[in-house]
């Protein structure tokens, strides 16, 4: 196969078609930041393992989001919950932080 055929098929994959654009869950935190989306733009861009937002003391809050695959969670709900859970607090570490809370997105 050719790089643009192997390209093509990866993005004929279910994996791939359940990609999502984060562009609205970024909105929404934007719009529950105490400095809006003032502070969204001073954030780690997206490509990290994960955003590093100012929290207006001189820190930052670190906010990670995985998406899984539908079938997955229908076949396995506990093993994707652990598995979504376990990949996001291992981005938080990878970047210097301490985990303190997981939400349902």
């Amino acid at each position: 196969m050719t790089a643009q055929e192997i390209a093509e098929a990866l993005r004929a994959t279910r994996g791939f078609a359940h990609k999502r654009d984060i562009s609205e869950v970024v909105a929404t935190l934007g719009r529950a930041l105490p400095g809006g989306a003032a502070a969204l733009a001073q954030a780690v861009p997206v490509g990290d393992d994960c955003a590093a937002i100012p929290d207006g003391h001189g820190g930052y809050l670190l906010f990670a989001i995985e998406g899984l695959v539908e079938d997955f969670i229908v076949r396995m709900p506990w093993f994707a919950g652990y598995c979504g859970v376990m990949v996001n607090v291992s981005d938080i570490y990878a970047m210097g932080g301490r985990p303190t809370a997981v939400v349902d997105a």
